[in-house]
């Protein structure tokens, strides 16, 4: 089972941990996640829990926290702005490119689901043109007004995003 938690704030950044603590309890009912730690490239992990996995993420006021037992998971989200318009060419692989529209809303979409297949997997995502998101990829893509955001994760996605409050987050309601 993989489950996504959200907030939004005036500061994604600030949130991620947080809403990694809180998310922890709502699903596992732990008081306190255990010690994260790192690999080579930084992916976190829970230090003695080899039985589940996490991924963070955060852009503009939104965090996003995934969880899951059924093995490794990674996620991603974005703000959708615009860029300098040579981005989608240095970013996105040929195949990416032929399904691009143009859009930096649909930029965000591929951006999201690159990321979070590279956090899955651990692997580089830089030079991203390189990152090659598989077609076997179990990976699912959820979108807001202002916002696009992906998981990649080992058995079934969620099918939505557990959107908490400030107040749920601060408060440990729910």
């Amino acid at each position: 089972m993989t489950v996504i938690f959200g907030v939004k704030g005036a500061d994604g950044r600030q949130l991620a941990h947080p809403l990694l603590n809180r998310a922890a309890a709502l699903l596992w009912g732990w008081t306190r996640p255990p010690e994260l730690e790192r690999s080579p490239r930084g992916k976190p992990y829970f230090a003695g829990r080899p039985d589940r996995w996490l991924s963070l993420s955060h852009s503009g006021g939104y965090a996003l926290c995934a969880l899951s037992e059924d093995g490794e998971v990674g996620v991603d989200i974005e703000v959708v702005r615009p860029h300098r318009p040579e981005l989608p060419a240095y970013a996105l692989t040929e195949a990416e490119q032929r399904a691009f529209d143009g859009s930096w809303e649909e930029f965000t979409r591929l951006w999201t689901r690159k990321e979070s297949w590279c956090k899955q997997t651990d692997r580089p995502l830089y030079p991203p043109r390189q990152a090659v998101v598989p077609e076997d990829c179990v990976c699912k893509t959820y979108q807001g007004p202002d916002w696009r955001a992906a998981v990649c994760c080992c058995g079934q996605p969620p099918e939505e995003i557990r959107w908490l409050s400030l107040r749920e987050l601060e408060d440990g309601q729910t």
